[in-house]
C-alpha cells in the first residue's frame, strides 16, 4: 500500500499529470478533498491540489465543484451528497446541448 501511495503521489503531479487534464474536452468537475492522505507528508497534498488552479486556468473544461473536509480516501462515503451535486452539474451540461 505504502508503495502504491508514493507512485499515485509521483504520478498525481502536475508535470506528469497537466498533460493529461489539459487534454479533455468534455466537461469534468472535480471534489477536491482537503484532509491529508494515508502516507502523506507535510504540505503534499495541498501542493497537488494547488497545480489545479493552473489546470483549471488552461483547460475550460475543467471546473472544481467544490472542496470538501474529507480525504480523498473518504469523499464517497462522508462528501457522497457533494460527489451527487457535481454529476447533477455535469448532466445540466449536456441537457444543455453542450
Amino acid at each position: 500500500m505504502a508503495n502504491c501511495n508514493i507512485e499515485i503521489g509521483k504520478l498525481a503531479g502536475e508535470r506528469e499529470l497537466g498533460p493529461v487534464l489539459d487534454n479533455i474536452t468534455v466537461p469534468a468537475l472535480y471534489v477536491v478533498a482537503s484532509g491529508t492522505s494515508l502516507g502523506s507528508k507535510g504540505d503534499e497534498q495541498e501542493r497537488i491540489r494547488a497545480s489545479l488552479d493552473g489546470v483549471t486556468a488552461r483547460n475550460a473544461n475543467i471546473k472544481i465543484s467544490t472542496k470538501v473536509a474529507s480525504n480523498h480516501d473518504a469523499i464517497l462515503k462522508k462528501d457522497s451528497p457533494a460527489v451527487a451535486e457535481a454529476v447533477r452539474e455535469v448532466a445540466a451540461l449536456d441537457r444543455g446541448g453542450r
